[in-house]
């Protein structure tokens, strides 16, 4: 995973206990974000329990 601290609004994140990827809806100077699940809820979470899944680019030999 990625030690990138920065968020944005609209990322892709992992919520690190869980492991479930949710949409960051707002970001705070404070350490926390906004985030929205799948299934439409919201909810605030501190900024270092969230972290951005790496991108991977997976070649496959044909």
């Amino acid at each position: 995973m990625n030690n990138e601290t920065t968020l944005n609004i609209g990322d892709r994140v992992r919520i690190k206990s869980t492991g479930q990827e949710v949409t960051v809806d707002q970001v705070s100077a404070y350490g926390f974000s906004v985030i929205k699940f799948n299934s439409g809820g919201t909810y605030r979470f501190l900024n270092h329990k969230l972290e951005k899944p790496a991108t991977e680019h997976i070649v496959y030999n044909a």
